[in-house]
């Protein structure tokens, strides 16, 4: 029993600490197109309307009108391995869903702080660690794999979208506020498939042997709060294994609709694989 649990501890870490990495030319189109086959929030591909009686349904209409417009963007993942969280990366922004355009700061634990922008298919980042400083770094946004559950790959709420419009079961939760907004809550459940959304062949094995460990589908319920204009505001997603580990992230999102203006360093040094990551 302690040899399953210490093994199920490790296996927890691996999938929820750490950075992210790149991949191959080839691995990237691949990831591409299986994003361009499935996309939950391409409006090509609209969910319609439904009415109350089908929650799944509502949930995932109000997590595609999200991603048809912009919002200023909060991000927090708190990870631990009891009820208090033990390391906490958090920040935000403001993001274009339209475009693919928007803009993040990130903190890592206190210890760290960066900045983050989002254009034209790549993702830009400088930043500070300790004494140290560094420049504008450049890469590929296709080229970003998950490496860990719960921790979308260079703090993307795109990508945060894209996993909470593969949720199943919802059901309403209750009348809650987001803010001062009155809102919906739904609770839900994410399929395996959302967790190793755009996952690195490694850290996909790693998730594979914690499934086969927990007995089953990896316990993760999604948490939805839609508002009166049909529109997601907040998706938190959350996993506890007990005596092993938790991970908790949640994007809340506000003045939908507001304009968003990101401006794109000048100049920035190509990063090469793994030359970011601190992006998750």
């Amino acid at each position: 029993m302690l040899r399953r649990a210490l093994s199920l501890a490790f296996v927890c870490t691996a999938l929820l600490a750490g950075g992210c990495g790149t991949s191959s030319s080839t691995e990237s189109a691949g990831a591409t197109e299986r994003a361009s086959a499935a996309d939950p929030i391409n409006p090509a591909k609209s969910v319609s309307p439904t009415p109350e009686s089908d929650p799944t349904r509502l949930v995932l209409a109000a997590v595609e009108a999200t991603g048809r417009t912009t919002a200023r963007t909060a991000h927090r993942t708190e990870l631990g391995t009891g009820a208090d969280a033990t390391y906490v990366i958090s920040g935000g922004g403001a993001h274009d869903f339209v475009h693919h355009r928007g803009t993040t700061d990130v903190e890592l634990a206190s210890a760290a702080r960066f900045d983050e922008v989002f254009a034209d298919g790549k993702v830009y980042l400088r930043g500070t660690a300790g004494s140290g400083t560094m420049g504008w770094s450049v890469v590929d946004r296709d080229d970003l794999e998950a490496q860990h559950i719960l921790r979308s790959p260079a703090n993307d709420p795109e990508y945060t979208l894209r996993q909470a419009a593969m949720g199943t079961d919802f059901r309403a939760a209750g009348e809650e506020k987001t803010g001062s907004a009155p809102t919906t809550h739904y609770r839900g459940r994410l399929p395996f498939e959302a967790l190793t959304l755009e996952m690195s062949e490694e850290s996909l094995t790693t998730a594979k042997t914690l499934r086969q460990m927990v007995g089953g589908e990896i316990p993760v319920p999604v948490d939805v709060w839609v508002d009166g204009h049909g529109r997601a505001t907040r998706i938190r997603m959350s996993l506890r294994i007990e005596g092993a580990a938790t991970s908790v992230s949640t994007l809340t999102l506000t003045d939908l609709g507001r304009p968003v203006e990101v401006t794109v360093p000048a100049t920035a040094t190509e990063a090469g694989a793994g030359g970011m990551g601190i992006l998750g």
